[in-house]
Order: C-alpha cells, then structure tokens, then sequence
C-alpha cells in the first residue's frame, strides 16, 4: 500500500497580507476614534431645575395614617375627629384624604373598626378613600386593636 505523503510543494499557504491590512486599518479607527471622545467632566451640561418644586416646602411623608371608627358612628383621623356621627357623605375626611393623596401620592391608610362598628360606617370611609383617589388600603388584623 503506497502513502501519498504531503510534499512542500503542495502545503497550502496562508497568505497574511490581508489579515495585515484589515489590523491595521482597525488601529488606526480606534486610535482616530479615542481621539474624538470627550470626558465626561469636559461636557458642559446645564441640569434644569424645576422652580416650583424648589420653592415648595414639603414636609415628610407621615408614617402611617389611621381611620378610626368607633362604634357610635365617630370617626377619627390618626386620633383626632373629623366628621360628626350623623354626617354620611364625610366630607371633612374626604378633604383631609384628597390634601393626603395630593401631597403624598404613594402613602398607605389603616381602616380600623371596632366589633361593634356599623359595617355602613366602614363603607363611608372606603368611599371617602376611593373619592380621594387612594388605592392602598389595609384593614389591621391583630385583634388587639379592637379592644
């Protein structure tokens, strides 16, 4: 059995002088291209300032604002009144909740009611809520609240 052996004469060649070429043409955009950069502290930028927001003083958010209802149809804003028993619609809630809801878009309100609160009651306040615009909503379940 005869091998045909790899002469030389038949090696394939490489040939390297396009793969030069495109090595070089890539050096020089990089070192064109590094040229044109500018560092950002060179860039003069003018950030806008909103003066509207700068003159409002805003105070911080309140950690948590509750809705006390008591049994006798009173209800409660983090422990002081605002509406009489007889009032419906509670339109001094509904107020003080649209002022809340506009000032801090994001705050939470804690609805606690009483074993013996008229679920009617409860209603008004979620209305009062819903009229203000305010979506984040909780009901306490540690008993001890209703004591």
């Amino acid at each position: 059995m005869a091998f045909r052996g790899c002469r030389d004469e038949d090696a394939i060649e490489m040939n390297l002088s396009s793969m030069v070429d495109i090595v070089f043409l890539l050096l020089i955009y990089f070192i064109v291209s590094a040229s044109l950069i500018q560092d950002e502290s060179e860039l003069k930028v003018a950030i806008p300032v909103d003066n509207e927001a700068k003159n409002e003083q805003r105070i911080d958010s309140p950690e948590e604002v509750v809705v006390d209802i008591f049994p006798t149809g009173e209800v409660y804003w983090n422990g002081q009144p605002t509406d009489s028993s007889k009032s419906v619609d509670l339109p001094e809630l509904k107020t003080i909740l649209y002022d809340l809801k506009q000032a801090y878009p994001e705050q939470p309100v804690v609805i606690r009611g009483q074993r013996d609160t008229k679920h009617q009651r409860v209603v008004s306040v979620l209305n009062a809520c819903s009229y203000a615009g305010i979506d984040q909503i909780s009901f306490p379940s540690d008993a001890s609240v209703f004591e």
